[in-house]
Order: C-alpha cells, then sequence, then structure tokens
C-alpha cells in the first residue's frame, strides 16, 4: 500500500462524509424498493474500491457501511437479503477489509476479492444476474475504462428485468491530465489512459472549449472540468439507454472547488427520485460535519453554540430553497401547459438546488403555489412529488 493510500484511509474527511452519507442514504431505499419483486427478495451491491471497511479512527467506510445495512434490511417486517461483493485491489487493505466482515458481517452474504475490479467486475455481474444490483466505484484515481463501466448497463432492460444502477466517483484529478494538452511534450500514453476512462478523446475538445489556455482563470478551469463530467455522463446515459443522470460535486468546503464528483445513473425514474432525496439528506449532513468541524476548530469557544448556530442556518437554507422552487413553479405555470418536475428539472431546479432540495422543500412550494392561486394541484398525501402532474389555475 502507498503511503498516499494509507494517508487516505486514516480519517474520514468532509468529501468522504459526504458520499458515504449520500450511499447510506441510499441503500435501504434502492433494496427496500427493488427487492420487493426480485428473486427470493434479494439484491446485490458491488463495491469496486473497497477498501480497508473502517478508517483508522474507527469510522465507517464504505464497507461497515454495506454490512451494517445488509443486517438492518434483513431484520425488517419485509425483509431483504442483500448480498454485498467487495473488492479490493491491494492485498493489505483486503485483509483488514476481511477482519472487518470477520467482525461484522456475521449473517451477510458477501464475497472479498482480492483484485482488479476490471477483471472481477464481469463475474460478478453473471453472478446476480437476476437480481437488482447498485454498483459503487470510488477510485483514488482514474476510474475503470468508461467502456467497463457502460458494460454493466448490459445487462436486460424493461418490465420485469432487474434493476440496474451504477454510483461512480470521478476525480477531479482530471486537471492533471488535461494540463498535459497545452504541452508539446505531452505524455500520450497518460492522455490515451484518461481518453480510455471517458471513452474517447471528446474529453480533449470539451476542455479545451472552456479552458482553451493553461493561463485561463479558475472560473474556466472549472467550467472546463464540469464540461467533461456532464459529457461522461450523458454518454452513461445514452449507453443505459436510462432515464437521467445525477451529478453531485464533492467539495471539502462550500467556498473551495470540487474534489471529485459523484455521477449517479439508473433507468428508472423512482430512482431518480429516491436519489435525489439521498443526495439532500447526505449534503445535509456534510453541512452539519463542516460545521462541527468548523465549531472544534474555533480557538474561542464558539463550539457549545455550533449546533444551535447551524440549525439557525439551516432554517434560512429551507426558507431561501423553498421561496426559490415556488417563484419557478410560478413562473412555468404562468406558461399555461401542465407538467411535471421531474421534466421541468432544469427550469425547477436549476443547478443551484438540484440534489440540495427535497420533498419536503417541493411540497411547500406547490403549496405556496396553491395559497398563490397559480395551481388547482393539491400535493397532499402525494409521496412523488416530482412526477406529479402540477395543472395551471
Amino acid at each position: 500500500m502507498s503511503s498516499e493510500t494509507s494517508k487516505f484511509h486514516e480519517a474520514k474527511k468532509a468529501a468522504a462524509v459526504l458520499k458515504h452519507a449520500v450511499l447510506d442514504r441510499y441503500v435501504t431505499p434502492f433494496a427496500s424498493k427493488t427487492g420487493s419483486t426480485s428473486k427470493d427478495q434479494r439484491v446485490a451491491f458491488i463495491d469496486g474500491y473497497a477498501g480497508p471497511g473502517r478508517y483508522d479512527d474507527g469510522a465507517e467506510g464504505s464497507g461497515a457501511m454495506l454490512l451494517r445495512k445488509a443486517k438492518e434490511l434483513a431484520s425488517m417486517s419485509s425483509p431483504r437479503q442483500v448480498e454485498c461483493h467487495f473488492v479490493e485491489n491491494d492485498p493489505a487493505t483486503a485483509a483488514r477489509l476481511q477482519e472487518v466482515a470477520n467482525d461484522e458481517g456475521v449473517g451477510v452474504t458477501y464475497t472479498i476479492t482480492d483484485g482488479n475490479v476490471s477483471k472481477h467486475l464481469p463475474v460478478l455481474l453473471d453472478a446476480v444476474e437476476e437480481i437488482p444490483v447498485f454498483v459503487y466505484l470510488d477510485p483514488c484515481g482514474l476510474p475503470i475504462p468508461f467502456d467497463q463501466v457502460a458494460a454493466i448497463f448490459a445487462r436486460p432492460s424493461g418490465p420485469g428485468t432487474p434493476p440496474t444502477e451504477v454510483l461512480i466517483n470521478l476525480t477531479a484529478h482530471l486537471r492533471r491530465f488535461a494540463g498535459m494538452l497545452y504541452s508539446d511534450k505531452a505524455i500520450e500514453n497518460s492522455l490515451k489512459t484518461a481518453d480510455s476512462a471517458f471513452g474517447g478523446e471528446w474529453w480533449r475538445a470539451a476542455w479545451l472549449e472552456k479552458c482553451p489556455t493553461k493561463h485561463a482563470n479558475e472560473d474556466a478551469k472549472k467550467a472546463a472540468e464540469l464540461a467533461v463530467v456532464e459529457g461522461y455522463a450523458q454518454r452513461l446515459r445514452d449507453k443505459a439507454g436510462g432515464l437521467g443522470t445525477w451529478i453531485i460535486d464533492v467539495k471539502p468546503r462550500a467556498n473551495l472547488r470540487p474534489v471529485y464528483y459523484l455521477v449517479f445513473a439508473t433507468r428508472s425514474i423512482h430512482g431518480m427520485v429516491a436519489f435525489g432525496e439521498a443526495a439532500s439528506k447526505g449534503l445535509e449532513q456534510w453541512r452539519k460535519h463542516i460545521a462541527e468541524q468548523d465549531a472544534q476548530d474555533d480557538l474561542f469557544g464558539a463550539a457549545a453554540d455550533w449546533e444551535a448556530d447551524w440549525k439557525v442556518e439551516e432554517a434560512k437554507l429551507k426558507t431561501q430553497w423553498i421561496d426559490a422552487l415556488t417563484k419557478r413553479l410560478v413562473d412555468e405555470l404562468a406558461k399555461g401547459e401542465a407538467f411535471r418536475i421531474i421534466d421541468r428539472a432544469e427550469e425547477v431546479l436549476g443547478s443551484d438546488l438540484v440534489g440540495a432540495v427535497r420533498g419536503l422543500h417541493l411540497r411547500q412550494a406547490i403549496k405556496n403555489a396553491l395559497s398563490a392561486g397559480a395551481t388547482t394541484t393539491d400535493p397532499k398525501g402525494v409521496d412523488d412529488l416530482y412526477t406529479l402532474l402540477l395543472t395551471p389555475a
């Protein structure tokens, strides 16, 4: 194990808190929904870069989390039989994961494979071909080749077929590879590695369109980075033949640039809605973690008040988001056509609210639009607000 990898597993950073919070919030609804109609209520999770299971400070990694979730889901009144398949390329890290699984995986069906996920993923997909599967790919560097990610969606689709979903970490280290595009001595083998990860050379032009010179400002670099991530998501969506993708930019602090992006792909509208809820709750947990960390770093005794202050800030965000949603809904309703939020996501959620808001915010915004006389639709008793048809008054 490299020293860099060792340090990575010492303690959970804010960015890791977010990705694990989103995963934690999504595992249960995915398994509950898809397992209700699957063979023997079986559901599979494949963790392609599993890590040691727990960080050195005892905090849960994805391995410990999935084992815990499997137990929780097995004990529900309508139990789900969750299978956890872990792949870890570093032998020492895989050994640590095995120790965690020995202690915490009793009663859970799991496998731990010491090796490269590129080699073992096809075998695992064959093993779970008849049941729903969620594949989590969280590499420290570039992900496995795009064609291998797309191949996950080679599983059958359509009514009666087991659902397939993917959550992948696209590293923001893309900048290091993009920097070679400005050099007369570019390392072509390295660029080809990036080409493989992103599914072709298209990303080079996408980057250069937004950031044509190495002296471009930070805004241009952010735009270039996002253009590549969005292009990747679009290509994965096309390969999956699916409904859509979610992109979450994962930051160490709200005012800092992303350290990586999470791209979620599904063929199901239910998956899109459930993941949106998970993303919103995960971001809330991330903000709480940062507030606590900031308080602990405060030298003037503010730590005792951090949670109260955080709740005040969350209340402000809630008000801001609902006000913004209400205005956007009213504007869309003014066009005179009935619509669903899921079909007007760009207009209603935009890039600022997607993943941040969830059902409780949408519900209040629809109520506000109803009270304002902009719609005749009442959200009372409706669970899925994204697909609720909003009718102009």
